[in-house]
């Protein structure tokens, strides 16, 4: 697991401007309530992929297409970025989905649908033959790294290292998935850390945070409304209803622009000044992921993006930037987001 040393996390002055990173997981067209499958590797949605570049580049955003294999080996998913990322428009990660990522030497079910359950040599191969295949198409290795279903386990770190990588992407604080086999999020914040051997791999990991009158107390709240035992009197749901503690992830899949704007305050007034906004590349074309169904969740999808970029780069003041910008950002040493301890 990528878990932070006290010592590890970035802090931020009250001067600094906020930073904005933009994620897409660029991924196939799969049933997400029905398991996975080898099978489903159609990355057709691709070709709406400008429906969101061009509100990107309307606001001077140069997103992250973090990328599994579907798409880097295919012409129809890597075709259309091709242009986007000669252009310098966009950036190229990677995405591993272990189901449809050779090599094939496991079982495909649940467990083995969150890379950091493989075996240690699988999943480093597994993560090889991507950064490979998207070397092929793109001209240039990936070096910023987003399991997929957020499933980093206890050799990922070690992993990227290895391969060369210098940003993760997987963390998503206050998930838990122990109960699907995946990874426990719950006690995961969203300041970025650094972690490795030699603590040189930043974690960016997506903000997913607290609103409402308890959101000082949101983690520890949280976790226990979380407990299995507690399911059934559906204790996430009271706390939302009652204001009390309102769980909010900064995507426009699923989450509205009230909420995004709220949870950014919020943090921002804790201190954190870099955010990570994330959402699936499907969700581009209806009828692929939950949030999208019809054209008109695709229109809301995008005005929320809209709305959010005009809240986070006009009233808040905020930069748009990327991970590797943030890395060496805080690599120089800048005044204002250097290293703190968990106290600060």
């Amino acid at each position: 697991m990528l878990h932070p040393k006290s010592s590890d996390y970035c802090c931020s002055d009250p001067a600094e401007p906020a930073r904005l990173v933009v994620v897409i997981d660029t991924e196939e067209e799969f049933d997400w309530s029905g398991g996975v499958s080898r099978r489903n590797i159609s990355v057709r949605s691709m070709r709406y992929i400008r429906r969101i570049q061009d509100i990107f580049e309307a606001y001077h955003i140069t997103p992250v297409y973090v990328v599994d294999y579907a798409v880097a080996s295919q012409p129809d998913g890597y075709g259309p970025l091709q242009e986007i990322h000669a252009a310098g428009h966009c950036h190229i990660g990677a995405h591993l989905h272990p189901w449809v990522n050779p090599p094939f030497a496991e079982s495909v079910n649940r467990r083995n649908s969150y890379p950091g359950n493989l075996p240690r040599n699988l999943e480093a191969a597994k993560l090889q033959v991507l950064g490979d295949c998207i070397a092929e198409h793109f001209g240039v290795r990936p070096v910023i790294y987003k399991a997929g279903r957020y499933g980093v386990g206890p050799h990922t770190a070690a992993i990227l290292e290895e391969q060369g990588y210098e940003v993760d992407l997987s963390i998503c604080p206050h998930k838990y998935d122990v109960l699907e086999e995946g990874p426990d999020f719950r006690f995961y914040t969203a300041w970025p850390y650094w972690f490795g051997t030699q603590r040189r791999l930043l974690e960016l990991p997506l903000t997913v945070g607290f609103t409402g009158i308890l959101r000082r107390w949101g983690t520890p709240l949280y976790a226990l409304a979380l407990n299995p035992s507690l399911t059934r009197l559906h204790p996430v749901g009271i706390l939302s209803r009652l204001g009390l503690v309102k769980h909010i992830w900064l995507s426009p899949e699923g989450y509205a622009s009230a909420g995004h704007t709220s949870l950014v305050r919020a943090l921002y007034n804790d201190g954190i000044r870099i955010f990570n906004f994330a959402f699936h590349s499907p969700s581009v074309e209806p009828g692929h992921t939950p949030y999208v169904r019809t054209q008109r969740d695709l229109e809301i999808l995008l005005d929320r993006c809209r709305r959010f970029f005009d809240f986070f780069l006009g009233e808040l003041g905020g930069r748009a930037t990327t991970p590797l910008e943030v890395k060496n950002h805080l690599d120089r040493g800048t005044p204002g987001l250097a290293l703190a301890s968990m106290t600060q």
